[in-house]
This record gives C-alpha cells, sequence and structure tokens, in this order.
C-alpha cells in the first residue's frame, strides 16, 4: 500500500489534477481487487481514501435546478434591459455548448433545415486584441448537434437580426460568426460572461430575499448536463453532446434529436 501512495501522489507531483487520478485509481483498484479476490494478493494496495494522500482542490460543479433555472430565464426574458440576450441563453442553456464555441459558430455552421448545429472550432481572443481560431479541445469534441424547437426557435432571432455586414471579419478561414458586439466585431467568451455578470447585478438588487448560484456560462453547461443525466440520457450520448474526449460511439442527428424530445418531455 506504501507503494501504491508513492506512486499517487508522484502523480500528483507530475501535474495530473485530482479528478484524473481519481479516473485512473478507478480503474487500478478494481483490478487489484480482483486479483485479491482470486487469492492471487493478500491485499489490494489501492484500498484507501485518495484524499487522505493527496490534496482535493476540484472545485465543485454548479447546476441550477429546474426552479432556478426557471425564475433566471424568465427574469432575463421580461427584463427591458437583458431581454436582447434571452436567446443566447436558451441556445447556451439548451445545448451545453462551451461559451467559445458557441461564439465561434458561422452561418455556415448552422443547417435549420436539418435542424443541426456543427461545432468543430471556438473563437478567442487575445489580451492584445487578437483573435483566433482554436480547434476543439479532443477530435471528439467535433460533434453535430441537434436543434430543440427553443433552440430552434432563438437561433433563427439571432440569425434574422443580424446586422448585414458590407464586409465580414475573416478569422483564420472563419467569417460570418452568428454573434456580433456592439462594434459589429465578433463576439467573444467575455461579452457573454460580463452579460451575465450584469444581469446577475441587477437580479441580486431587486430580488435579493430569492437566492439564486452564481450564474455564468459554465453554469450552464453544467446545468445542462446535470438536465439530460437525471432524465436518464445514455451516458455514451451525453459525452458525445458535451465533447468529451471518452467517447467512441456513432450517432446521427435523428437519433441524437429523438434523445432529446424523450429528454425535454420528461424534464
Amino acid at each position: 500500500m506504501s507503494d501504491a501512495k508513492q506512486w499517487i501522489i508522484k502523480l500528483h507531483k507530475d501535474g495530473r489534477g485530482y479528478s484524473t487520478i481519481t479516473s485512473v485509481r478507478n480503474v487500478i483498484k478494481p483490478a487489484f481487487q480482483m486479483a485479491y479476490d482470486e487469492d492471487i494478493i493478500r491485499k489490494n494496495p489501492f484500498d484507501f481514501k485518495l484524499s487522505d494522500v493527496i490534496p482535493n482542490n476540484t472545485q465543485k460543479r454548479v447546476a441550477m435546478t429546474n426552479k432556478e433555472q426557471k425564475i433566471w430565464m424568465d427574469f432575463i426574458k421580461n427584463d427591458k434591459t437583458y431581454c436582447k440576450y434571452y436567446d443566447e441563453f436558451v441556445v447556451l442553456l439548451q445545448t451545453g455548448l462551451r461559451v467559445s464555441e458557441f461564439c465561434g459558430l458561422t452561418m455556415s455552421d448552422i443547417d435549420f433545415k436539418k435542424r443541426t448545429i456543427k461545432v468543430d472550432h471556438q473563437l478567442i481572443r487575445e489580451a492584445t486584441g487578437k483573435y483566433y481560431i482554436e480547434k476543439t479541445k479532443t477530435k471528439n469534441g467535433v460533434r453535430y448537434l441537434p436543434m430543440t424547437d427553443d433552440v430552434y426557435r432563438s437561433l433563427k432571432n439571432i440569425v434574422n437580426n443580424r446586422p448585414k455586414l458590407k464586409t465580414e471579419m475573416i478569422i483564420d478561414g472563419y467569417s460570418r460568426f452568428i454573434l456580433l458586439d456592439k462594434n459589429l466585431n465578433p463576439k467573444i467568451a467575455l461579452h457573454i460572461e460580463n452579460e451575465m455578470r450584469w444581469a446577475m447585478k441587477k437580479y441580486k438588487k431587486l430580488y435579493p430575499n430569492v437566492v439564486l448560484p452564481h450564474i455564468t456560462p459554465h453554469v450552464f453547461r453544467n446545468t445542462f448536463c446535470t438536465n439530460m443525466a437525471n432524465a436518464g440520457m445514455e451516458v455514451k450520448t451525453l459525452q458525445y453532446l458535451m465533447g468529451h474526449s471518452d467517447v467512441s460511439v456513432t450517432l446521427n442527428v435523428y437519433t441524437l434529436l429523438h434523445h432529446f424530445i424523450i429528454i425535454y418531455v420528461r424534464i
């Protein structure tokens, strides 16, 4: 067991995160348990509490409850100042997109006939103001997301209300981004984070007794994932939709849309 603990400590010192080490241990521990059950070894060397060996520095994932989602989205929809961001929030909340993926969407990534959203890149802006395109974190980040009716309507609103530009900015070969800021440049994650932060500040001032969690684009993503999992979506399907790396499954858009319909009916 001392050898096993030393190896865990080494992984931690080498920069592996607590969640990564937990995943590794969750694979190894059952293998040694099987060896123990077959009397090959006398004791399972990985049968110890991980947090007793290395610090648990993971942050708790915050997800909104159904009630909190309704309170927040109703507030945004009915507020004279922030209602203009309602459609953006609907898309983020009902697709699980990373905010930089959402900002990177172009007109060619949206297929209203097939009701699909192609996700294969992210839009980033450096502190210097330079824009660039970054591919998804893993090869499994490339995916096609089906649109719910709400997402379909919100994307239609975003596209229809998008100003017509004489000259479109081209960033690493991509152009006609669907989200534009007040200067008619492509929106970035910081813009949407600020929209939520300012809206949250106003909400707290108006409704100090109705407490909501601190809302960010990542909280929306966590909420989407939690909603799908709680409603019984298969793990592999959910991994695909989230663009996670540990998924090996082929799903067509009709299968995904079928999953979406069932899940949202349950919700």
